[in-house]
């Protein structure tokens, strides 16, 4: 177990809501920690002007929202914004802060895609699919870089499918992974394609479809066993909970975290 450590000031009334975490910051050291943690994720508009309101109202530190406000405006990079941050609350050790500036200068030699697909991967892991799909799509959006190269965009595509899926999308997570299959020839990907499929499409359209793609017999059978399986095991939670208020309650809450906007 880490070691407990004490805030120094009364926490905020109102907290600073992260929207795209889901997270409510009620001290500058938790804002440090969340800064530290979630370094991938951070980005200008996060320590913008609601960041200094907040600074100012509640955490009555003026001085550091101006200090953050001016050097915005002076187009300070985003790494001393963060330092700036975390100097000014005694929770990091220099060492500590020392490893977060040299992982931030390597950040600042990624292209602007693989800086955009950490961002989507934090979130896809937070289970904050919306947020990821978009960040996917930004990178999609960009002009592909040769020097990244197919395996790159296939995990992009791939990745982006299994969002969709989370989210009950099924046809735009057919598209993705189909395309990911193209990309690289991966047979998981055509596994996870041919289920997608069969999800979102009627028994008569699905085998219609694998008919035109030429997926059939034993290979079709194998593609599918795993989603059979699957299918099988899932009739448990088609039974009507004892307590549904609740069990409603926890998925309304679910939702909402995977559909969250960065």
């Amino acid at each position: 177990m880490g070691a407990v450590m004490i805030c120094k000031n009364e926490p905020a009334e109102t907290p600073y809501y992260i929207e795209s975490m889901g997270a409510r910051i009620y001290s500058m050291e938790e804002l440090a920690y969340f800064l530290y943690e979630n370094i991938y994720l951070v980005d200008k508009k996060m320590l913008g002007q609601r960041l200094w309101d907040w600074l100012r109202t509640e955490m009555h530190n003026p001085e550091l929202a101006d200090r953050l406000q001016k050097g915005m405006e002076a187009g300070g990079s985003l790494q001393n914004m963060v330092l700036t941050i975390l100097r000014s609350v005694d929770f990091y050790s220099q060492e500590e802060l020392t490893q977060l500036t040299a992982k931030m200068k390597v950040l600042n030699t990624y292209q602007e895609q693989e800086r955009l697909k950490l961002r989507a991967d934090e979130y896809f892991v937070g289970g904050n699919y919306q947020a990821a799909i978009y960040e996917y799509q930004k990178i999609l959006d960009i002009r592909q870089s040769e020097r990244l190269g197919v395996e790159f965009y296939a995990h992009v595509w791939n990745n982006l499918g299994v969002c969709c899926c989370r989210l009950f999308l099924f046809g735009k997570a057919a598209q993705a992974f189909r395309t990911s299959w193209q990309y690289q020839k991966d047979p998981a990907v055509l596994k996870e394609y041919v289920c997608a499929m069969r999800l979102g499409l009627s028994d008569e359209d699905f085998e219609e479809a694998m008919e035109l793609q030429k997926i059939r017999g034993d290979q079709l059978e194998e593609l599918t066993e795993e989603y059979e399986r699957l299918e099988k095991e899932a009739g448990e939670h088609f039974l009507l909970p004892q307590d549904l208020s609740a069990r409603l309650y926890e998925l309304e809450r679910e939702y909402e975290k995977n559909t969250r906007y960065s």
